[in-house]
């Protein structure tokens, strides 16, 4: 199939949401009425339907079911699972950091308006399965293979990293950005280091799911600091946090040592 451009899969990401979001008016102007949480749920999961169709006729040629399915199988299975390991508090970490140090961070996409779709069936399984699916497909299987590809010379470093800037802007929410550049980074490493998307996707599905019940658990507070306790349980979870870390970090090395040898 050749190499790729990089570009084309962040066109498919936003010409599936507007198409999405045009969809539902469509449905509206034939009689077919839809409005609310319900619009919202059915346009969000539409958008990423549509980009899985799309990236699925211009995937790189990499990018196949036996590759995928390869991270789950033998070898590759322990280092899915130790990358999935290495998520979890990784992400808490994160999210912990950023609501104690920049809590200001303007947030266009307002509570409520996620709260919607959350409760909504349609919105929920979208943002919890879906949108993490149709993500992983364009920016780790369809960006970073292609600028892997282009670039191979430069190591995959400076791959990951460009692909990690760029998931973080087409979120176009600046209080959502500095979490998903880190995100984007962890499960760029995850696709390089396992060879496949299915550590990724489960990452991305994790990450995604636990905001989702962080937001059920505690409906009336549903910061991360809040549901620890406060500032006490967010101080021993990021304490825990970073000696899980760095724990995973020496066992991943250890890996690769081994491997070397």
């Amino acid at each position: 199939m050749g190499n790729r451009k990089w570009w084309v899969y962040i066109l498919i990401f936003f010409v599936s949401q507007f198409a999405a979001v045009a969809l539902p008016f469509g449905l509206k102007a034939v009689g077919i009425g839809i409005s609310g949480s319900t619009f919202l749920s059915v346009a969000l999961l539409m958008a990423n339907l549509l980009a899985i169709v799309f990236f699925l006729l211009y995937r790189p040629a990499e990018v196949t079911w036996p590759a995928t399915l390869s991270g789950l199988r033998g070898h590759n299975l322990r280092r899915t699972m130790l990358v999935f390991l290495l998520a979890i508090p990784t992400c808490l970490l994160v999210n912990l950091i950023q609501e104690a140090f920049f809590p200001d961070i303007p947030n266009l996409v307002g509570e409520e308006t996620f709260k919607d779709l959350m409760y909504h069936p349609l919105g929920l399984i979208t943002i919890a399965v879906i949108g993490p699916l149709s993500e992983e497909l364009l920016f780790r299987g369809g960006v970073l293979t292609s600028i892997h590809q282009k670039y191979a010379s430069q190591g995959p470093a400076s791959a990951i990293a460009f692909s990690a800037i760029l998931f973080a802007l087409i979120h176009l929410n600046p209080a959502q950005m500095p979490a998903a550049f880190i995100l984007g980074l962890l499960l760029g490493f995850a696709y390089w280091w396992t060879g496949s998307l299915a550590a990724p996707v489960c990452i991305h599905v994790f990450n995604n799911s636990f905001a989702c019940l962080l937001a059920y658990l505690s409906p009336d507070d549903d910061s991360l600091i809040g549901f620890l306790g406060g500032s006490e349980g967010a101080t021993i979870a990021a304490a825990v946090s970073i000696f899980a870390l760095v724990l995973l970090f020496r066992q991943i090395r250890a890996e690769e040592h081994q491997k070397e040898m």
